[in-house]
């Protein structure tokens, strides 16, 4: 179970998507932020020091993707978790950085909330 301060940013170019894990996460007890793209997504981490997970599309417009994405929180926030989706192909491992969990879409919710949370409680 989250803490009330446990926030998770999602990031996902397609709305539709990106509200169904939001909503799904907040249910869970999450407080969640939004990005559309990698660059509003590094924005809001260099800003919002309480995020505790990244939940990222690998697939985004713009010069970098969540591949780039995880890459960044990896090395800048060691302490964050990343969790990565993609509906068009699985990244290898060498691309992923270690302890990063993988889902392919479509995805359960509640299967990339019981991941989160079993990240939050080996940590």
């Amino acid at each position: 179970m989250p803490n009330s301060g446990d926030t998770v940013l999602v990031v996902e170019d397609e709305a539709l998507i990106r509200w169904n894990i939001v909503d799904a996460l907040e249910e869970a007890g999450f407080k969640v932020l939004e990005a559309c793209n990698v660059v509003d997504a590094v924005a809001i981490l260099g800003v919002v020091p309480d995020i505790i997970a990244v939940f990222t599309d690998v697939d985004m417009p713009g010069p970098k993707d969540g591949l780039d994405l995880a890459q960044v929180v990896s090395t800048d926030r060691p302490d964050v978790k990343i969790l990565v989706a993609s509906g068009r192909h699985r990244p290898a491992n060498t691309d992923l950085p270690a302890e990063c969990r993988f889902f392919a879409k479509p995805y359960s919710c509640a299967n990339v909330i019981a991941s989160l949370n079993e990240m939050l409680s080996a940590a």
